[in-house]
């Protein structure tokens, strides 16, 4: 498997290589779309395509309990690592599965994250509907991305590359609405403006001063999308 189809399902060392370099690369944007997130001390929370696990990491500090989930063998070992003291704790389980068929009760969980992996999901809006499936009434689904659309000229380089379809925010929003989510709100990350676009959808659009000082100076001309939307 060459290197950028292990970007779509780490395998073998390489993936492990991948999946740490992804670990730090995707921190910022992923601490980003974290400030979204108003996470109480018992939710539980699953996190779809968890990669290396450094999100489950970060939410565990602060939930009751985080499953992690991911098809590709190789992120969940590493997964597994990074969280040996919270798994024999208690409070974080990986397990290798498929969001197409999460393997999980209806009404499980208070939040579903997905960061950087919405590109690789087969049939997204019926992946949409099988998350929400898992939701409990009220509970939120939380979507980070790097980028805010196809048009971006880096995203339009790695769709060639890899085996993925970047999505814009009304595409992401329609898939949300043909599964009857509620109260979706875009956010919009301009760092080359220092600016925040928050687009409540069916409601008002405001934008906010940026004061996120954990970026790049390459991630000032990729617009970040956040997603939350209400089960």
């Amino acid at each position: 498997m060459g290197f950028f189809d292990n970007m779509r399902k780490p395998e073998g060392k390489l993936g492990n290589f991948q999946l740490k370099s992804m670990n730090k690369g995707h921190t910022p944007v992923s601490l980003w779309g974290l400030k979204h997130l108003n996470i109480k001390p018992d939710d539980i929370i699953l996190d779809v395509g968890c990669g290396g696990g450094i999100n489950i990491n970060r939410m565990a500090k602060k939930a009751k309990m985080v499953y992690g989930i991911d098809y590709s063998i190789e992120s969940v070992n590493l997964s597994r690592e990074v969280n040996r003291q919270e798994i024999y704790d208690g409070k974080v389980k990986v397990i290798e599965g498929n969001v197409a068929s999460l393997p999980f009760e209806d009404n499980t969980f208070d939040i579903v994250t997905a960061f950087e992996t919405v590109y690789f999901w087969p049939d997204i809006e019926k992946c949409f509907g099988e998350v929400k499936r898992v939701l409990k009434p009220g509970g939120i689904f939380l979507i980070g991305m790097e980028s805010s659309g196809s048009d971006n000229l880096i995203m339009k380089v790695f769709e060639k590359l890899i085996d993925m379809t970047v999505y814009n925010a009304e595409e992401i929003t329609e898939f949300l609405q043909n599964n009857d989510y509620s109260q979706i709100t875009v956010y919009l990350r301009d760092g080359k403006n220092k600016k925040e676009i928050i687009k409540e959808i069916d409601g008002e659009t405001k934008t906010v001063v940026d004061d996120y000082d954990h970026s790049s100076f390459l991630d000032k001309f990729v617009q970040w999308m956040a997603i939350v939307a209400t089960k």
